[in-house]
C-alpha cells in the first residue's frame, strides 16, 4: 500500500509539472513556469557556493529553471562522482563534473544518462559548434553514434595550449643570468641559485625553486615534452609512439623513468615546493605573491597579478632540452576533449520531457555567444566593459583587474562567473575568454611554444570502444591511475629508488591488466588508423 502511494504521489508530481510547465523551443524565459532540477557541480577552491553565484542566480530568474546546486571541491569530486555512478543515486544533472568517456558509455549503456543528440532542436548553439569544429562532436559522439554529454570547447591555439613554466626576469637578472634555461641541466642549476639566494630579502631560507600541481599532473604536462612524453597530445597523455611506430604505454617506460630522475633530484634538493603533492590553486598564489617562488607552472601568471612580480613574469617561450634530446610541448589539445561537462541523468528524465527539454535549453545557453560572454566576462559595468580596440570589442573593468582588496582576477570573476577551474559546458574564445591564457604575455609565450608542438596529434580513441570496451578501460584507468601516483611519489621523494625499485614497479602493472588495456587501445589506434 505504501509503495502505491508512492507510485501514485509520483504520478501526480509529474502530471503537475508538465500541466504547469509549457517550455518555449527558443527565447527566454526557457519556462513559462518555474522548474527546480539538482545539479551536481564541481567547485574549484577560490569558488562559493554556486547558488551564490551572480550569473547562474541572474540566469535562473530570467529562465524560470532553478538550480538546486550540491557543491563539491575539486579535490574530492572525482572520489563523489564514482559513488554516485556506482550507486544510481544522482541528480538530474551533472555540471563540471568532467564524467570520461568510458563512464559516458557505460552508464549510458545502463540508461543512466539522457541522450542530448536526441534533442538537438533545443540545443541549435551547441550543434553549430559541432558543425564548425566537428573533432569536438567526435570527440563526445559514443560508440551509439550518441551524444551524452556536452563538452567544453577550445576554440583558439592559446587555449588548448596548457600549463607552461614561469619565471621572474628580476630573479634571473639579480642571478646572473643572461638568459633563462634551455635545457633541463641548465634548469636545476637555475634553481640551485635561486634557492640560496634570499630572493625575497626577509633573511630566511624559505626560497622556493618551483611550485604547481603535481597531483594533477602539471609536471608532466609542462616538461613532459623534454622527456619525449605526450607525443601524440594531451588527449593521449597516458601512451607514446616509440622510434618504431610501437604503441607504449608511457609510465612504465624509460623516458618516464627519466622524467621521474630528473623531478627526483629537484625533490630531494629542496628545489621543488615540498608540499608539492597537496598544493592547490590558492597555495600556489600565497607562495608566488610574497616571492618565495622562483619559478611555477600554470596555465597563466594569475598567481603574481597585483603583485610587485607581476611586471617580472615571464612565461617561456620553448620547452627545455632534456638530457636524450627531447624538445617538445606536448600538453596541446585539440578543440575538445572526451570529458563530459553537462550531463542530463535519468533522474530529470522520470520528470518528464519538459524537464529535459528544459535542461538541454539551459545547457544551450551557454554556447552562444550571450551566453558565453556571460559565463567567462559576467556583468556589464561589473566586471566587463565595452571598448573597441579590445579583441570582441569588451574588456574586464579595473575592478577585476587592480582589484582594490590586492585579489587577482580570477578570484575576483569567481564571485561572478562559473568558469574558474575549467571544465566549463561552454567555448573558450578568443574574443570573450578573458582568462589569462589570452593575455599578452601568454600569447607571447604561446607564440614560441606553437614552434614545438607534436607534428602528429590524435583525435580522442572512445567511439571506437565497445561498450564492453570502455567499461573496461574506464576500470582499469582508475586502477592505473592510482598505483602509478603512488609509486611515482615514491621515487620522487627517494621512498623508492629508481635505479633498485624500477623494475618491481613496472613489473606491478602485470596485475593490473595493463595487457587488456593496451590491447584495447591498440585496437582502437588500428581502427582509427592513426599513425
Amino acid at each position: 500500500m505504501k509503495k502505491l502511494s508512492a507510485l501514485l504521489l509520483a504520478l501526480v508530481l509529474c502530471l503537475s509539472f508538465t500541466a504547469l510547465a509549457e517550455i518555449n523551443a527558443e527565447g527566454l524565459p526557457i519556462s513559462t513556469e518555474p522548474i527546480t532540477l539538482t545539479c551536481a557541480v564541481r567547485q574549484s577552491p577560490i569558488q562559493p557556493d554556486f547558488s551564490e553565484m551572480q550569473i547562474l542566480k541572474d540566469f535562473a530568474e530570467e529562465s524560470n529553471v532553478i538550480m538546486e546546486y550540491q557543491c563539491y571541491p575539486d579535490s574530492d569530486a572525482n572520489t563523489q562522482l564514482s559513488l554516485m555512478l556506482g550507486s544510481g543515486e544522482l541528480p538530474d544533472i551533472l555540471f563540471k563534473m568532467n564524467v570520461t568517456d568510458t563512464d559516458q558509455a557505460k552508464y549510458a549503456d545502463q540508461g543512466m544518462f539522457v541522450a542530448i543528440s536526441d534533442y538537438a532542436e533545443y540545443c541549435p548553439n551547441l550543434m553549430k559548434w559541432f558543425e564548425e569544429y566537428p573533432t569536438a562532436k567526435d570527440a563526445v559522439t559514443k560508440g551509439d553514434g550518441k551524444i551524452y554529454a556536452a563538452p567544453y570547447i577550445l576554440a583558439g591555439d592559446a587555449i588548448r595550449i596548457g600549463s607552461k613554466l614561469w619565471y621572474n626576469t628580476d630573479v634571473t637578472e639579480k642571478l646572473g643570468w643572461d638568459h633563462v634555461p634551455t635545457t633541463t641541466d641548465e634548469f636545476i642549476e637555475y634553481l640551485r641559485a635561486f634557492k640560496d639566494s634570499d630572493y625575497n630579502g626577509n633573511g630566511e631560507a624559505d626560497e622556493i625553486g618551483i611550485t604547481g600541481d603535481l597531483f594533477n599532473d602539471a609536471f608532466e604536462s609542462a616538461l613532459g615534452g623534454s622527456f619525449g612524453l605526450q607525443n601524440r597530445g594531451s588527449s593521449h597523455a597516458d601512451v607514446i609512439v616509440d622510434d618504431e611506430g610501437e604503441l607504449q604505454y608511457v609510465y612504465a617506460t624509460d623516458r618516464y623513468k627519466e622524467f621521474l630522475t630528473f623531478m627526483n633530484t629537484l625533490y630531494t634538493e629542496g628545489l621543488m615546493d615540498q608540499d608539492v603533492f597537496t598544493v592547490d590553486y590558492a597555495q600556489i598564489i600565497a607562495k608566488a605573491q610574497i616571492g618565495r617562488a622562483g619559478t611555477y607552472l600554470f596555465v597563466n601568471n594569475s598567481p603574481v597579478s597585483n603583485s610587485p612580480y607581476e611586471q617580472y613574469s615571464y612565461g617561456f617561450r620553448e620547452p627545455l632540452e632534456g638530457p636524450s634530446g627531447y624538445k617538445g610541448y606536448n600538453n596541446y589539445s585539440l578543440p575538445a576533449s572526451t570529458t563530459g561537462q553537462f550531463l542530463i541523468t535519468y533522474k530529470c528524465a522520470e520528470k518528464g520531457e519538459d524537464a529535459i527539454k528544459a535542461a538541454v535549453r539551459w545547457m544551450d545557453y551557454w554556447y552562444s555567444e550571450e551566453g558565453i560572454i556571460r559565463y567567462f566576462m559576467g556583468i556589464e559595468g561589473v566586471t566587463y566593459e565595452k571598448d573597441e580596440t579590445a579583441p570582441g570589442g569588451l574588456k574586464l573593468t579595473d575592478f577585476v583587474l587592480n582589484n582594490p582588496d590586492g585579489l587577482t582576477f580570477e578570484q575576483v570573476l569567481a564571485n561572478y562567473v562559473p568558469w574558474a577551474g575549467g571544465r566549463n559546458p561552454s567555448v573558450a574564445t578568443n574574443e570573450f575568454f578573458k582568462g589569462g591564457e589570452t593575455w599578452p604575455v601568454c600569447l607571447d609565450a604561446v607564440e614560441g611554444l606553437r614552434n614545438y608542438l607534436p607534428e602528429t596529434i590524435w583525435t580522442p580513441f572512445s567511439s571506437y570502444y565497445t561498450v564492453d570496451e570502455a567499461t573496461d578501460m574506464s576500470a582499469m584507468k582508475a586502477d592505473l591511475d592510482t598505483y602509478r601516483k603512488e609509486w611515482r611519489a615514491y621515487f620522487i621523494t627517494g621512498q623508492k629508488s629508481l635505479e633498485t625499485d624500477w623494475d618491481e614497479y613496472v613489473a606491478g602493472y602485470d596485475g593490473l591488466n595493463l595487457g587488456r588495456y593496451m590491447e584495447i587501445y591498440r585496437g582502437a589506434r588500428e581502427k582509427a588508423g592513426a599513425e
